[in-house]
């Protein structure tokens, strides 16, 4: 069976993936985004990989540049997960009116907790920490026996967290 168009452009965008995976923790190999398409950006990444592994710098993937790509990516990229520490820590609290990464996971966590308990109300995941957020944080301080403040300190933080993963713990 002849190698098809798709299968070349499939390899091409593992490549890139695993190039672009690369470049977050080797600033000498510049971000590759997985188009499918073996330009002048991909080839700039792998001969920059080639040169930073000591392999012959000519842009081209041959077996011994993709085995090494694929190893550094495996050993590098896809251990085993890191843990994600979003508590802000310059603040004690997230409330209304804060937006960014932590209001998302928050908002995740309430959302989980409508899909586990039926008179849990599902809220929008916006990652702004809007009103409809905040009834809901107090809705869960209230359940838990915590003062509704409607703003999350680490105590709801880890209570929440708990009981996310752990849905049979109140």
């Amino acid at each position: 069976m002849p190698y098809t168009p798709q299968q070349k452009r499939d390899h091409i965008r593992e490549l890139q993936r695993m190039l672009y995976g690369l470049s977050h923790y080797d600033e000498r190999i510049p971000s590759v985004i997985p188009d499918e398409i073996y330009g002048r950006e991909t080839a700039q990444a792998v001969r920059a990989f080639q040169q930073a592994n000591n392999l012959h710098p000519t842009g081209e993937t041959n077996r011994a540049t993709w085995d090494a790509i694929a190893v550094a990516y495996l050993e590098i990229v896809a251990r085993t997960a890191k843990p994600l520490d979003v508590f802000p820590h310059d603040k004690r609290t997230l409330s209304p009116g804060d937006q960014g990464l932590p209001v998302l996971v928050l908002q995740s966590m309430l959302q989980h907790l409508s899909t586990i308990f039926d008179n849990f109300r599902s809220i929008p995941i916006t990652g702004q920490y809007d009103m409809e957020t905040r009834r809901a944080v107090q809705e869960f301080q209230s359940r838990s026996g915590q003062s509704q403040t409607g703003s999350t300190d680490p105590a709801t933080w880890n209570l929440l967290i708990a009981t996310a993963t752990h849905p049979d713990t109140p």
